[in-house]
């Protein structure tokens, strides 16, 4: 069986940001465009209601309330899904690219054709994925142990909570990392193969869990307080600059809106370069 290293395949990401610092750059920006373009469309297509609906809408994991959710929105929702996974998609082959072809760097491994089409599949099939495996088990999960506590049996209501949410966090886990190199794979052999993806990380769950952890742990946790830390630094800076409260708030919220976008790709090139490292490692020939 070939060697997989977790430790090397989570630290790709930040491998993979110091060799391409200029498409790092070119990807926050990418990925800002398509930011501004969203709320666009979100200003477009919902109306004043929708919007303060949505503003005071309470989530849960009732999957009667998401659906019926959906329905309110109609269309409009659908579309945006459609294009938050296309941008997801392009953002992914662009780093996908950058490891597994790093000679390809024209336009900072941002393109727009078959890969990216594939990918967009990947990703429609990855949210029905966690739609099975967590939101809608969790929804039942959810309203089996209110129906219980309802009828008055708290403690097995309790435990109803405990085991089926450690059941569903398994499932997922172990789904998650079952399929956790589809995009890669796709990317690289040009077809997407959910066969193939499975039997690809038979033997190396526990390996591959390893990198996920540690790729969490960098994407959800350091690189918040990084960019905290920036910005904090940023805004010591605009103080002593001075020029009043007003220039100081906007200055600030200008800030923020430029380092928001740009940590989101940091944690999206940690959680996709990574994955594209192992499939390497499992692939010595590419």
């Amino acid at each position: 069986m070939i060697a997989l290293s977790p430790i090397a395949a989570a630290l790709e990401g930040p491998r993979t940001m110091r060799r391409h610092p200029a498409s790092l750059l070119a990807w926050g920006g990418f990925y800002w465009a398509a930011l501004i373009l969203l709320w666009v469309l979100l200003a477009v297509a919902f109306g004043e209601e929708v919007r303060r609906d949505l503003a005071q809408t309470r989530f849960t994991a009732d999957p009667k309330e998401v659906l019926d959710l959906i329905a309110h929105l109609g269309g409009a929702m659908a579309l945006l899904i459609l294009l938050a996974a296309a941008i997801c998609a392009v953002l992914a082959s662009a780093i996908l690219r950058s490891v597994l072809h790093p000679e390809q760097n024209r336009g900072a491994y941002l393109r727009l054709g078959a890969d990216e089409v594939r990918l967009f599949v990947v990703a429609l099939i990855t949210w029905a994925a966690a739609l099975f495996v967590t939101a809608i088990p969790s929804g039942l999960v959810t309203l089996l142990t209110a129906t219980v506590a309802g009828a008055g049996a708290r403690s097995v209501a309790a435990w109803i909570a405990f085991v089926g949410g450690l059941g569903v966090i398994g499932l997922s886990m172990w789904v998650g990392v079952r399929l956790s190199l589809l995009s890669p794979q796709t990317f690289a052999e040009g077809k997407i193969n959910l066969r193939e993806a499975w039997v690809l990380t038979h033997g190396h769950f526990w390996g591959l869990l390893g990198m996920f952890v540690l790729n969490l742990f960098m994407a959800f946790v350091l690189t918040p307080i990084v960019f905290s830390l920036v910005g904090g630094l940023l805004t010591g800076v605009i103080a002593l600059v001075g020029g009043g409260a007003k220039l100081f708030v906007l200055l600030g919220l200008l800030t923020n809106v430029l380092i928001a976008p740009l940590m989101f790709t940091v944690q999206t090139v940690i959680l996709t370069a990574g994955p594209a490292r192992a499939y390497r490692q499992l692939h010595p020939d590419i």
